[in-house]
């Protein structure tokens, strides 16, 4: 898909958005979440409309940003259809079907840069405030050792069963994140190592049972074969 040009591209603004959307806008800067952006992508997905994206300084920040925003759209009877990284809280994804949120903590997003992946996206003008967009203060927090799970399928953030058989055929040889081919690898070795740990283990049993009483070579012999051979 080619870029659109800059004269051509669509641009948003709030009045644009669904009302829920900016219900979920609203309710992630309460919290004091950061630099949010809102992707318009509903001419490159098949599954939603709209991507709101904001920043947390810590898992405890996240997961706040995240309950604020289903605690306020539950109130207006929006309830996500799926949720996703509630577990550690390092990147929360709601599915609220025509809008997606994804609830970072600040380096997870910066890894994943979904932002940049998506660069056709139209985004949204919000004109907000330089103290909600600006994210200094989150720049030198530190990238976790173990980094969530990517979150979806291969190019952005979809649950696997909204998309069909023949996604599959248009993702095929694309790479994968390295960190995403970096635990499949682990995961590979991890079964190897059981599988020969099994096998190992069902050798020693079977060395350790009683040997089998082998016949003598004669044994097998016909009568007077012996005198044969003599």
């Amino acid at each position: 898909m080619q870029n659109a040009s800059p004269e051509t591209a669509p641009t948003y603004t709030r009045n644009d958005l669904p009302e829920n959307l900016v219900r979920a806008l609203d309710a992630a800067v309460d919290k004091n979440a950061k630099a949010p952006v809102i992707l318009h992508v509903t001419d490159i997905t098949g599954y939603t409309d709209w991507v709101l994206i904001v920043s947390g300084r810590s898992d405890r920040h996240v997961a706040a940003v995240s309950d604020s925003i289903n605690a306020e759209l539950r109130k207006h009877g929006c309830k996500a259809q799926g949720t996703d990284g509630f577990g550690d809280h390092s990147w929360d994804l709601l599915d609220y079907d025509d809008f997606m949120v994804h609830v970072f903590y600040h380096p997870v997003r910066m890894h994943y840069d979904l932002e940049s992946m998506w660069s056709d996206a139209a985004r949204v003008e919000l004109e907000l405030p330089p103290e909600v967009t600006d994210t200094s203060d989150l720049d030198a927090l530190d990238t976790p050792h173990d980094l969530p799970a990517y979150r979806g399928d291969l190019v952005f953030g979809g649950f696997e069963d909204e998309f069909d058989d023949s996604d599959d055929d248009d993702l095929e040889g694309a790479e994968l994140p390295d960190d995403l081919d970096d635990d499949l690898d682990d995961d590979l070795d991890d079964d190897l190592d059981d599988a020969l740990g099994a096998g190992a283990e069902g050798e020693r049993s079977t060395l350790s049972q009683d040997p089998v009483d082998l016949p003598d070579e004669d044994d097998d012999l016909p009568p007077d074969a012996g005198d044969e051979l003599d």
